[in-house]
């Protein structure tokens, strides 16, 4: 019962491993791909709320 228990808990630590690995490569990938959030200081949106009122701090 106990060689069970080692089997199903390295199991799982080896999909969380897995799993982690794939969302870290995933998104390493997707960076820079994607349009920036309009709440992003430097997003597109805050570009030309700045041109427009250069006076303003935002």
């Amino acid at each position: 019962m106990t060689s069970l228990l080692g089997m199903l808990m390295f199991g799982t630590l080896g999909f969380v491993a897995a799993f982690a690995y794939i969302n870290a490569r995933t998104t390493a990938r997707m960076k820079g791909k994607l349009p920036k959030s309009t709440l992003a200081a430097d997003s597109h949106h805050w570009q030309l709320a700045r041109q427009k009122n250069p006076t303003k701090a935002f």
